[in-house]
């Protein structure tokens, strides 16, 4: 009878399985020799080439979404111009009439003074 060996279960990270599939990418392996590099069956690397795929898939949001969402930033950018624009004209006018206030009050001023000084 023969004793079984345990061997150790050797996990991957997101990250890992990316760096290995990119070196399956890159052509310079294949499926086999890839897996007898890193110690893993071919059949893993088909799997996690699947499910990458999937996870792109599924991360990735659909066009027309992307391109309705545009629009609407368009719209509010626009927007938030125009209400800039009727602030940035507000502010002109409220400095105007500031600067005018204040000619006035020295106006006032100065001849408040002319008249403490002829009595």
């Amino acid at each position: 009878m023969q004793a079984s060996v345990k061997t150790k279960r050797k996990y991957f990270t997101n990250l890992e399985k990316r760096k290995i599939l990119s070196q399956l990418e890159s052509g310079d392996m294949t499926h086999s020799e890839l897996a007898r590099k890193h110690g893993i069956h071919p059949i893993t690397i088909y799997t996690w080439k699947r499910n990458m795929g999937q996870e792109k898939k599924t991360n990735q949001p659909e066009y027309d979404e992307i391109l309705e969402e545009n629009l609407e930033l368009k719209k509010q950018l626009d927007a938030l111009k125009k209400a800039l624009a009727d602030i940035a004209v507000e502010k002109q006018i409220l400095q105007t009439a500031n600067d005018v206030l204040k000619k006035i009050q020295r106006q006032k001023q100065s001849k408040s003074q002319k008249k403490s000084s002829k009595k």
